[in-house]
C-alpha cells in the first residue's frame, strides 16, 4: 500500500523553500525511488522538516542516501531539510 501523494501547495513554504524541496524530491525520486515523503512543513526560514512513511523495503542505506542528498542541497541552496 502506497502512502498518499504529497501536496506541497498548501504547507506555507516560501518560494525558496518550495524550490529547494521540489529539487530534493526530484533527486530523491531518481536516486531512491522507494523513499516516499508524506509531509513537509517549514521550521524556520532556512529549515524545512520532511516526514516519510516507513516502508517494508526501506533500509538504512537508502535512508543514508536520502540524508546525503539533503546535505548536498543544503550546500547548494542554504536550506536545510530535516528528515523525520
Amino acid at each position: 500500500m502506497k502512502p498518499k501523494t504529497l501536496n506541497t501547495r498548501n504547507n506555507n513554504l516560501s518560494k525558496v523553500q518550495l524550490k529547494t524541496f521540489e529539487k530534493f524530491r526530484r533527486k530523491l525520486k531518481e536516486k531512491v525511488p522507494d523513499y516516499r515523503l508524506t509531509w513537509v512543513h517549514p521550521y524556520s526560514e532556512t529549515i524545512i522538516e520532511a516526514g516519510f512513511e516507513p516502508q517494508k523495503g526501506l533500509s538504512y542505506r537508502k535512508t543514508m542516501r536520502a540524508a546525503k542528498l539533503a546535505t548536498e542541497l543544503h550546500d547548494e541552496t542554504g536550506i536545510l531539510i530535516i528528515l523525520r
